[in-house]
């Protein structure tokens, strides 16, 4: 059955039957589902994985993919609570992978041969241009022999890859499951009233969401079957009831200006925060999970310090930013385990030794705050991470080290949570979901429409219903005039973009790859020996969780061949304390870029960066280390976010 979006007054079929035909399809089967918000689409997912499962597909014959890490990690999460099915079903769940499409082609370029570091060096947008061209081109059935026998796959959130993302669904699926052949089927879910993500890469525009699925409508005519959704199952009733009325107008042919009104309409109605914007939201609220979402990175950045205010000490309640270009690391409990490693190669059983004696000298709280797992799920992790099958006997500690930050080399789903207070901007927040959700100011000024050649009002409108449709509970604006002037995009060397404001105070991103030097965490002479660095690891690890959101003073100083570094220290009131490391060359150079040609010297004092968390660190050379770290070159270290923030002043440097 072929048809487009289900428009306002139009017959609606029973939710039930709908969903017990999508998760009882075979694995054949074509199926394109447009679910709203809230309506179980996850669940959907979910279901189906579970009952392709059912059938005998394996994990291997299933690819999985999705928008975001944190669709990803929803799904992961669902999958791990369905009930109702089979031991078979359960253990196989277990081993099914969901990826996000930028480090499945990551993976799949890796396996054609490309290096990783080259990867790594560009734009997850290029790599996934180059993949589409390689499946439409000459090594077409070598992509197919790297991607394995695929006998179903599912895509998530369709109607926000427009772009490279969609051309890499319409090239996979005619790779895997073309129109005119049968056995591999598909499973497409989305839905066209969130396509909030217009495409415009060196100066190609590419078509809208909506166009994609129309495409995919004519390829496949009557071998694929449309699904349609639309109980909300999310939200509470007022909010459930907003949700259907503005979707209604969304799907209807009403002008598009007309659309647009209607929902800024809705936003401004919205009422106030119960507490403002501050540090009274820190307190501990409970397991009710709660997202700030503003429209760009740089107001995410300013929602960051009011919420922190001026307080300098680690909040009870857990914040977590996704937004602007700040690294995460890889797992603390990695760190925490092989650090003290002395042979290049960790056989599975000495592994086995290590994790029992370091079980038994943790105390659970320490466990939690590493976000240790059980021991063979540890072994699998770091078997798939190193190269090898999760089953491995014996992994090799360099190519471990190698690999740690590859985009694939740990579940996507690992590395987010959603607890407490996530900041974010609307189109990051696609696939999530929370129980409290404050809108700031949704609507742009004159200056970005003008600025975005490609802005459109349709467009417009569904950003605006998008940031709506997060909340389950409560649901409320902050207006954007309560922060200040938020800091706009600035290009630096090597293709960086930091965001930045120029006032009285320079605001400046920090906490991107390579600001920090990872040696600076097992420097002796930073730490006074081996005996300080030592300290400063027992420290990190006991205080993982707990460090989040500290903030740090970054104090200059020039190392032995004159090189300025910034040292950072732990802030205790509102001067520096313990040192824990320094930033790296990387830094150094971008502040010079900025300062130096208008006559600026380099700050001696760098404020108001954040810990954004304590992972693990790695780094070769022949940097002169200490044991044990000296062999495993695994340590533990911390991640910063935020804007650094100083006073720029005229003179010479030093």
């Amino acid at each position: 059955m072929a048809g487009g979006p289900v428009a306002a007054g139009e017959a609606q079929v029973d939710d039930g039957e709908e969903r017990a035909a999508i998760r009882s399809a075979a694995p054949d089967a074509r199926i394109l589902v447009q679910a709203g918000p809230g309506t179980g689409k996850t669940e959907i997912a979910a279901r189906r994985i579970a009952a392709l499962i059912g059938s005998r597909l394996s994990p291997g014959q299933l690819l999985v993919l999705s928008f975001s890490r944190s669709a990803v990690r929803t799904l992961t999460r669902r999958l791990s609570r369905l009930q109702n099915c089979d031991e078979h079903v359960v253990e196989e769940l277990r081993h099914v992978a969901i990826r996000t499409f930028d480090s499945w082609a990551f993976r799949i370029l890796r396996l054609l041969g490309r290096p990783p570091a080259e990867l790594m060096s560009r734009s997850y947008d290029d790599n996934i241009a180059e993949l589409t061209s390689l499946i439409r081109g000459e090594r077409r059935e070598e992509v197919r022999a790297r991607i394995g026998e695929r006998r179903h796959i599912i895509v998530d959130e369709f109607q926000d890859l427009p772009g490279v993302r969609a051309e890499l669904v319409m090239a996979l699926l005619d790779l895997l499951a073309p129109p005119a052949k049968s056995g591999c089927g598909f499973t497409v879910l989305g839905d066209p009233t969130q396509a909030i993500f217009g495409f415009t890469s060196k100066g190609k525009v590419f078509p809208k969401a909506a166009e994609y699925w129309k495409r995919m409508i004519n390829a496949y005519g009557e071998n694929i079957t449309v699904r349609t959704l639309h109980k909300n199952y999310r939200a509470e009733s007022d909010i459930a009831a907003l949700s259907a009325r503005l979707r209604s107008l969304l799907l209807s042919d009403s002008d598009e200006g007309e659309k647009l009104k209607v929902i800024r309409e809705a936003i401004d109605a919205l009422p106030p925060p119960q507490e403002p914007v501050g540090p009274g939201l820190l307190a501990d609220d409970g397991p009710r999970s709660h997202a700030i979402l503003t429209r760009t990175n740089g107001e995410a950045l300013r929602v960051l310090q009011e919420l922190f205010g001026s307080d300098a000490a680690a909040p009870a309640r857990s914040v977590k930013l996704h937004a602007g270009s700040h690294v995460s690391l890889p797992p603390a409990w990695i760190g925490a385990l092989l650090q003290r490693l002395q042979p290049s190669e960790l056989p599975r059983s000495q592994f086995g030794r290590i994790y029992a004696h370091l079980g038994k000298e943790w105390d659970e709280l320490t466990k939690e705050r590493l976000g240790l797992p059980d021991e063979n799920t540890a072994w699998t992790r770091l078997a798939v991470a190193s190269g090898k099958a999760g089953d491995s006997p014996a992994l090799n500690i360099a190519d471990l080290r190698s690999r740690l930050g590859w985009p694939d080399a740990f579940p996507d789903d690992q590395a987010l949570s959603d607890e407490g207070i996530v900041i974010t901007t609307i189109h990051r927040s696609k696939g999530m979901e929370f129980d409290v959700v404050t809108i700031l100011d949704a609507s742009p000024d004159d200056d970005e429409q003008q600025a975005n050649s490609n802005w459109s009002m349709a467009e417009e409108a569904s950003v605006g219903y998008v940031g709506m449709t997060r909340a389950a509970r409560d649901l409320n604006r902050l207006d954007a005039d309560e922060i200040y002037k938020p800091p706009t995009s600035r290009s630096f060397r090597d293709e960086r973009e930091r965001l930045c404001h120029w006032g009285k105070w320079i605001n400046l991103e920090m906490g991107l790859r390579g600001d920090i030097d990872p040696y600076g965490f097992v420097d002796p002479a930073l730490h006074g020996g081996a005996a300080g660095v030592k300290d400063l690891q027992d420290y990190l690890l006991k205080n993982a969780r707990r460090l989040e959101g500290q903030k740090v003073m970054l104090q200059r100083h020039f190392l032995a061949e004159g090189k300025a570094v910034w040292n950072i220290h732990i802030q205790e009131g509102s001067t520096p304390g313990r040192v824990i490391g320094r930033t790296g060359q990387q830094l150094t150079l971008d502040l010079l870029s900025l300062l130096h040609k208008k006559g600026y010297s380099l700050p001696r004092t760098i404020l108001n960066l954040r810990i954004a968390g304590v992972g693990t660190v790695t780094a070769e050379g022949e940097f002169p280390l200490e044991d044990p770290h000296r062999t495993s070159r695994i340590w533990l270290g911390v991640s910063l976010f935020g804007t650094g923030d100083f006073k720029p002043h005229k003179g010479r440097n030093g």
